[in-house]
């Protein structure tokens, strides 16, 4: 953005002792919005003062909050919000300015290496192997354990680039790839477990007002690929003692998952003891106004 006489005399504030003035300053330069992070950034890498590095890093963090706030409330208002925007919305919370072309150009790769292998006379559980062939072994995702928590598990740029990540994130990942294959794979909440399942459409066709029932054929650990069976699920509700009705094995909506995320992610950030990312991500999570 053009450097405008007022902008600049702004920025030479952001030395000023006076904490009522330095709160005038900041607020007036947040207002300049998204377009002005790249000359606070330079002016962070140019200047010595911790101080007033600090300021500037304080600054920046809100400016790129209030943008990914009013992005994230618009995604949430569409009639049918993708998930995949709905993820690099929640990734713009951690970095300003991800790599949004390495990451859809890494997700299309994925997707051609699936296509290139599938077929149509192929069985659903023939088609997810080959799917886990090539997400765990070819592009080498690795899943982690919610017990080794760190907020990079959860934002789509830092998993696409370490290649880690957690049930949720890499749950999200391997639904996109499925929806762009027009495989039924998505994701379900099950108490103290967030897996994946694919279900099977079963029509009546004897009756064609009826809406189809959709049954779930077998359920997919996202941190490894692993198939679970209805029996197996079943073993672990028992062991667990949860409680279960009919909204237990819906699927969840592009709404809901990045809403999971972002409860998950203020968990996180709880633990590390970060109280204005877990104040920011609450402002979001009130958002979420379901489906």
């Amino acid at each position: 953005m053009k450097e405008t006489k007022e902008l600049k005399a702004l920025l030479h504030l952001l030395d000023d002792p006076d904490k009522e003035v330095f709160e005038t300053v900041s607020d007036k330069i947040i207002h300049y919005g998204k377009d002005v992070i790249p000359r606070l950034e330079h002016l962070l890498e140019t200047t010595a003062d911790g101080s007033v590095q600090e300021r500037i890093e304080t600054i920046i963090d809100k400016v790129n909050f209030n943008d990914v706030y009013v992005n994230y409330e618009k995604w949430n208002l569409a009639e049918k919000p993708g998930l995949l925007n709905g993820a690099l919305v929640l990734a713009n919370y951690r970095h300003s300015q991800i790599d949004e072309e390495m990451i859809r150009k890494t997700i299309k790769s994925i997707y051609q290496s699936c296509w290139l292998e599938l077929n149509n006379y192929l069985t659903p559980l023939e088609q997810i192997n080959i799917i886990n062939s090539i997400f765990y072994n070819m592009y080498k995702f690795k899943g982690l354990e919610l017990e080794e928590n760190k907020p990079t598990h959860y934002y789509l740029n830092d998993v696409v680039e370490s290649r880690k990540g957690n049930n949720y994130s890499l749950g999200l990942l391997y639904q996109i790839i499925c929806e762009m294959l027009d495989i039924p794979v998505y994701a379900i909440q099950l108490p103290k477990q967030y897996i994946l399942a694919y279900y099977d459409t079963l029509y009546d066709f004897f009756n064609k007002e009826k809406k189809p029932n959709y049954k779930i054929q077998f359920f997919i650990d996202p941190n490894n690929g692993m198939i679970y069976t209805q029996h197996d699920v079943n073993l672990f509700i028992s062991k667990y003692k949860i409680q279960t009705d009919e909204k237990t094995f819906l699927a969840l909506s592009h709404k809901a998952i990045i809403h999971k995320q972002i409860s998950a992610l203020i968990q996180v950030y709880q633990l590390m003891q970060e109280e204005d990312r877990v104040n920011e991500l609450k402002q979001m999570e009130l958002l979420y106004i379901g489906d």
